[in-house]
């Protein structure tokens, strides 16, 4: 698949309209496909990574050499997350333990954001792998996400992919077939990962595993270990809601199963993510009962990342929402702390999504955040995110619109040093 037509597919991944997403589907052949002459490679998930660069050579060079051209048996741009299945049938490899890969991670413009690994030998990946390799495992000290997000490293020859999540553990682990205690199952057309679009509202230990397709149905190999996650139904003290910015996710590739790109993560209590990619401030408010109330949060920090007024929605449209939003809170005891709508890079955003935004985007925001500025607790997170133009900067973000881990850690800190001040509330600047 060429490079920019699978960017487009990504960014897509970001905004949730990633995938084909289907209920209830299932695995429709018993009969497994077994591959062999592959094998898995795995490295490091680097920071704000939108791609990877491989090199497969006949000597280790080291991270800084530059290999000549008749000693690369193998070279690619076209790696999205931190791992491969490589089809070892087409390379001219006599032996794997006398073959070396390295690996540097690169930006949107395929430009090195370090040096290559070390080189290491082949052999050191494993051989013929039967089961997909998840990267979402969940951190067991931190909440899991209202909507949780899986992800794994792609499977050679997958067409598509098959989410399963079960209430319990799969009786049958490493299977083919779905399990008797499926809950929720999802077909995956494109891409390496699954927004899940239900809240877990109900306490308990859940399982979520992946098996992939070929064109023919037919599962490649067996499902993945089954990856466990906990609900807790508690009163939180803390929580975070709101959009893709909240929910997680960035520098394209990488969806919210990477904590990195969660602002939540580096704050220095337990919060409960309630974020969910896509949302509208109309949405926040419409999911407010369902997906807020069972867990009570006395403190709620709300971001949107203004997706209304991006695609032409008056600010005092959105103000209106943001009024019932205030509204909700009050009703139920819960205090709102606001962040800022942030800024965004149109020119970024045409290149990436291939959609415009309104001329006027500047203006309304700034509208929405003077309203946001008057409200008793808010964080004003926009100036620390625009450059001299007032656009959101490529160090801060990729695809122009949702920070990457380094744009996540300014909204941080600016929290964190928000919470030094909470006991003489007011607007805080810097």
């Amino acid at each position: 698949m060429k490079v920019t037509k699978f960017i487009i597919l990504l960014i897509s991944i970001t905004l949730l309209f990633s995938f084909t997403l289907t209920l209830n589907s299932s695995v429709t052949s018993s009969v497994s496909v077994v591959q062999t002459n592959k094998i898995y490679l795995a490295w490091k998930n680097s920071e704000d990574a939108v791609a990877y660069e491989m090199e497969i050579t006949t000597k280790p060079y080291k991270p800084s050499d530059s290999v000549p051209a008749e000693e690369i048996i193998y070279h690619t741009v076209g790696i999205f997350t931190p791992g491969i299945e490589l089809d070892l049938n087409p390379l001219p490899i006599q032996h794997i333990d006398k073959t070396y890969y390295r690996v540097r991670p690169l930006d949107l413009d395929r430009k090195p954001l370090a040096t290559f690994s070390e080189p290491m030998p082949l052999s050191s990946g494993q051989l013929n792998p039967t089961k997909p390799q998840p990267t979402a495992l969940f951190n067991t000290n931190r909440p899991v996400p209202l909507y949780p997000t899986y992800s794994w490293i792609p499977v050679l020859g997958a067409e598509h992919y098959v989410v399963e999540v079960t209430k319990g553990v799969p009786e049958n682990p490493n299977g083919v077939t779905p399990s008797k205690k499926q809950i929720y199952s999802y077909t995956v057309d494109e891409g390496f990962d699954c927004y899940d679009t239900h809240a877990y509202v109900d306490e308990g230990t859940y399982y979520w595993r992946v098996i992939a397709l070929n064109k023919d149905d037919s599962p490649i190999g067996t499902y993945s270990d089954a990856i466990p996650f906990h609900i807790s139904i508690k009163h939180y003290t803390w929580a975070v809601f709101g959009d893709s910015i909240t929910h997680g996710g960035g520098a394209i590739s990488n969806s919210p199963s990477d904590i990195r790109f969660d602002y939540s993560s580096y704050l220095p209590y337990e919060i409960k993510n309630l974020g969910r990619s896509g949302d509208s401030v109309e949405s926040l408010v419409e999911r407010f009962n369902s997906d807020v109330l069972p867990f009570h949060p006395k403190y709620l920090f709300i971001l949107e990342s203004g997706n209304s007024i991006r695609g032409g929605t008056k600010a005092e449209d959105v103000i209106k929402q943001f009024q019932r939003l205030i509204n909700k809170c009050k009703q139920n005891d819960i205090t709102p702390i606001f962040l800022t709508i942030p800024p965004i890079n149109p020119d970024r955003i045409e290149r990436v999504f291939h959609k415009p935004s309104v001329e006027d985007w500047q203006s309304q925001t700034a509208i929405v955040n003077t309203f946001l500025k008057e409200q008793q607790y808010v964080i004003d997170v926009n100036p620390l995110l625009s450059d001299n133009r007032g656009f959101l900067p490529t160090m801060y973000s990729q695809d122009g619109l949702h920070p990457d881990i380094s744009g996540k850690k300014v909204i941080a800190d600016a929290v964190i040093r928000f919470l030094l001040t909470f006991d003489n509330p007011s607007v805080v600047s810097y």
